[in-house]
C-alpha cells in the first residue's frame, strides 16, 4: 500500500469483511463389513498419517444407578494391559511406533484408537485390536486407576467450576445418568468391582453396533487391508447387536413450577461461579440448526448479547458463554460465568433479562447476519486436521445423522431467518423455569437471589 492510500484510510470504521469462501466437507465412504461393523473412511492422499478409531457401545449414559463412572472406568482400562502384554509392555509397543493408544468414552460410546504413520498402520491396529477386544483388567491396574480417580474427584471437590457443573447437573437431571459426573463419585468409585468392569466390557463387544473410522493417507487399500486383517476378522466372533438402552435421559418434571436456586456454600470464596439453564434438546432434534444460530447471538461467541451486557456494559465478569450440549438425549442448555460476589444477583437478572428478550422478539438483521457469518466462517477451522475430520464422522455414526449433514450445514445456517430464531427460542428457552446454581458464600448470595426462586443451600464437596 502506498503512502497516499494509507493516509486515505478511514480509521473510524472497521474494514469490510471479504466475501466468504465456500468450504465443502470431503467425500467419504461408508459400508458394512462381514462382521457387521460399519466402516467410515476419508482418504486424504497428501497426509502421511492415519487416525483410526473403533467406536463401541458402552458410553456413560449406560451407567446403572449406584455405578456412576463404570463406563469411563472400563474405557480407561482397556489400554492398560492385554492378554498378550502387560500395561508397560503395551505402552512400550505403542511408543516404539511413535504413537499412543487412546481409550476413553463419551456419553454415548466408548472408543479405542490411534494416530500413526501410514506405513505403521498394521502394527498400530494390532494394538487397537488388543485393547478393544482383549483387555485383562488386571487388579493392580484397577487399583492404580481407582487411586487416580479418587484423587481427581477430590480435586474437583475443591474446584469452584467443577462444583458448579456438578451441582447444576444434579439439580437439572436428578437421578438420570446425566445427573452424575461421568467420572462418578467417591462412593461409586470405591464400590466398582473387577467383575462389573469385565461384564460391562463384554456386553459392549457387539460388532453390529460398532463403527470403524479411518481418516488420512489410506494408501490405495493398504489401510483397508490392515483393518480387515487386524480388527474386522476378530470382530466376527462378536457379530451381534448391542440391545441395551440407557435409563431415561429426559429429566423428570420439577415438583413445583418456577425457578430453582441452588447455592453451594463456600464461605471464603472471593467470587461466585454461576450456571443458569435447564434441559435442552437432543442432537437429532430438527431445531438443532436454528438453535445454534440463536445461541451464537446469545452467548456462543465473544461478541454476543451476554458478553456485551455482563462484561462490556456492567463489568461483572471477564467473560460469559452459553451452549446447548450435543447428546443423544436432551443435553443441557447452560449459561456459564464467574462474577464478583456482590454482583451475583444483578448478573443473574441480566442473564434472565437477555433470555426473555431473545424469546420475546426476533433478533435484529445485523445480529442474525453476524451470527450466520460467524458460524459459517469458523466451519472450515473444524476440518483442518485428520482428527477434525474423524470427529465429524464420529458424530455421524454416533447420532445416526444424515450423510449429507455437513454438506448441507452451511446452507442451512445461511437459510435461518429472524423468525426461525424467534420461534426456536420460544420453544426451547424457558427463563421462568431456570435452575440457577451459584458456588460462593451463601450468607452473601442468598439475600441477592431470594426473589429468583426457591433457594436450596448445600455444603461444598458433599459428593
Amino acid at each position: 500500500m502506498n503512502t497516499a492510500a494509507f493516509a486515505a484510510l478511514d480509521r473510524s470504521r472497521p474494514p469490510a469483511p471479504a466475501p466468504s469462501r465456500s468450504c465443502a466437507f470431503p467425500p467419504f465412504e461408508h459400508e458394512r463389513l462381514g462382521s457387521g461393523v460399519r466402516l467410515w473412511t476419508i482418504d486424504v492422499p497428501d497426509r502421511s498419517l492415519v487416525t483410526v478409531t473403533l467406536l463401541m457401545p458402552g458410553g456413560s449414559e449406560l451407567d446403572a444407578p449406584g455405578l456412576a463412572g463404570l463406563a469411563s472406568f472400563t474405557a480407561g482400562l482397556r489400554s492398560k494391559g492385554t492378554r498378550r502384554r502387560t500395561a508397560l509392555q503395551f505402552a512400550a509397543a505403542a511408543e516404539d511406533l511413535g504413537t499412543g493408544i487412546s481409550s476413553s468414552c463419551s456419553w454415548e460410546r466408548a472408543r479405542v484408537g490411534t494416530t500413526i504413520r501410514s506405513e505403521d498402520v498394521a502394527a498400530g491396529l494390532e494394538l487397537v485390536a488388543e485393547a478393544a477386544l482383549q483387555p485383562t483388567f488386571g487388579p493392580e491396574e484397577i487399583d492404580r486407576a481407582r487411586r487416580r480417580r479418587l484423587a481427581e474427584i477430590d480435586r474437583r471437590r475443591s474446584d469452584p467450576g467443577s462444583l458448579a457443573r456438578a451441582a447444576f447437573a444434579r439439580a437439572v437431571y436428578g437421578e438420570t445418568p446425566y445427573g452424575n459426573a461421568t467420572i462418578g463419585d467417591r462412593e461409586t468409585t470405591r464400590a466398582i468391582t473387577r467383575s462389573e468392569i469385565a461384564a460391562f466390557h463384554e456386553s459392549a463387544l457387539a460388532a453390529r453396533s460398532c463403527h470403524l473410522i479411518a481418516v488420512g493417507g489410506l494408501g490405495a487399500g493398504r489401510v483397508r487391508k490392515a483393518i480387515e486383517e487386524k480388527i474386522e476378522r476378530r470382530l466376527r466372533a462378536h457379530g451381534r447387536r448391542f440391545d441395551d438402552e440407557p435409563a431415561a435421559l429426559e429429566p423428570a418434571s420439577p415438583a413445583t413450577p418456577g425457578r430453582r436456586v441452588v447455592i453451594v456454600d463456600r464461605p471464603d470464596a472471593r467470587q461466585t461461579q454461576l450456571r443458569l439453564g435447564h434441559a435442552g434438546i437432543a442432537r437429532r432434534h430438527p431445531d438443532r440448526v436454528p438453535i445454534q444460530v440463536a445461541n451464537s447471538i446469545l452467548g456462543g461467541k465473544f461478541i454476543s448479547r451476554l458478553n456485551l451486557s455482563l462484561r462490556e456494559r456492567h463489568g461483572y465478569t471477564y467473560g460469559v458463554s452459553s451452549s446447548f450440549s450435543s447428546r443423544r438425549g436432551p443435553g443441557p442448555f447452560v449459561v456459564s460465568t464467574a462474577v464478583t460476589n456482590e454482583a451475583t444477583g444483578a448478573a443473574c437478572r441480566e442473564i434472565i433479562g437477555e433470555l426473555k428478550r431473545l424469546r420475546g422478539e426476533p433478533p435484529s438483521k445485523r445480529e442474525l447476519d453476524d451470527a450466520r457469518n460467524y458460524l459459517v466462517g469458523v466451519f472450515p477451522y473444524t476440518l483442518q486436521t485428520i482428527r477434525n475430520l474423524a470427529s465429524r464422522l464420529h458424530a455421524l455414526a454416533t447420532f445416526d445423522l444424515d450423510h449429507d449433514e455437513y454438506q448441507r450445514w452451511p446452507e442451512r445456517i445461511r437459510a435461518t431467518t429472524r423468525e426461525d430464531v424467534h420461534e426456536v427460542c420460544r420453544r426451547h428457552l424457558f427463563p421462568d423455569r431456570l435452575t440457577v446454581t451459584a458456588v460462593g458464600p451463601a450468607a452473601e448470595l442468598a439475600p441477592q437471589l431470594e426473589d429468583l426462586g426457591t433457594i436450596e443451600i448445600q455444603p461444598a464437596g458433599q459428593r
